[in-house]
């Protein structure tokens, strides 16, 4: 019995010195990981911030064939690269499924886009501060007066609210209107073919900002509205997304942030970009009191 026990732990020591050869120790591993450069830290080292995007009007315009990017993100990235002194480089598009695991993987260095602050993003990524706010509206057929007076009535069982599977009117459907049903579309459709759905009537409403509710009704007038512009169903922070850990990286942007809002900067561009009213909502900058 020794002598085969002897045995088997001279196998397994040697198993394991292959193991640490072919694949390198797990402390070795750990020290790695740990080493890695992070994505502050090469933005310091190189003066360059490596943007993801998301292509959709009017925050973000991708030229098809030039590939020349535009639009208010891009502009707000820009002025904050030229506060901090970086290079903005619009290194990979992205999407909204795929942003964090490409954050994670460091295929860019932050997602340079207006995102929605979302919780179950927050789970897994950091979230910069807000530079503005963007409401959420009910959107009915032109001629439906329903819910011109209040939104009550959308809480029916004969009410059919269109989304994108996974998408924000769901979760505003399923919270504030539980009794209504949802029309469900692919989550690839974009916003348009959910407003289509309700400008076709094979849905009676759905939810969206103002600036998306433009770029449809441009394309296909009269065919639907806004309801109830005081009362929108949400009120979304908008902002930058980094990796989960980047801390010193969204303090640094967070701070050219700060300037930009606060000297007025973003208004302005917001001004320019909000083609249709109601698209944003500016955060709010402090006011000098008067001394008595």
């Amino acid at each position: 019995m020794e002598a085969t026990h002897k045995a088997s732990l001279a196998l397994g020591l040697a198993l394991i010195a292959l193991g640490v050869v072919l694949f390198g120790s797990p402390k070795g591993a750990e020290e790695k990981a740990s080493t890695r450069e992070t994505a502050y830290a090469r933005v310091v080292r190189t003066q360059t911030l490596r943007c993801g995007y998301i292509p959709f009007v009017p925050n973000l315009v991708k030229d098809l064939n030039t590939g020349a990017i535009s639009g208010l993100d891009h502009d707000i990235t820009e002025a904050l690269g030229k506060k901090l002194g970086l290079k903005i480089v619009w290194e990979k598009e992205s999407g909204w499924g795929t942003m964090v695991s490409d954050l994670q993987t460091r295929k860019f260095d932050a997602l340079c886009n207006a995102d929605w602050v979302s919780p179950n993003v927050a789970k897994e990524a950091l979230y910069t501060r807000p530079y503005y706010y963007q409401p959420l509206f009910v959107v009915a057929q032109a001629t439906d007066k329903r819910f011109d007076d209040s939104l009550e009535a959308l809480n029916d069982a004969k009410i059919r609210i269109a989304s994108m599977d996974g998408d924000n009117p769901r979760f505003v459907a399923e919270e504030d209107f539980p009794k209504a049903q949802i029309y469900t579309l692919p989550d690839m459709a974009g916003e348009s073919m959910v407003l289509e759905s309700v400008g076709t009537r094979k849905a009676d409403v759905t939810f969206v900002d103002a600036a998306n509710f433009a770029d449809y009704d441009q394309h296909n007038p009269g065919k639907v509205k806004l309801v109830q512009l005081d009362h929108p169903v949400r009120i979304f922070p908008v902002a930058f997304v980094l990796a989960g850990g980047e801390d010193r990286l969204r303090s640094m942007l967070d701070a050219a942030l700060d300037e930009l809002i606060y000297s007025g900067q973003v208004d302005k561009l917001l001004k320019r970009y909000e083609t249709y009213p109601n698209s944003f909502i500016p955060v709010e900058r402090p006011h000098a009191g008067t001394a008595k």
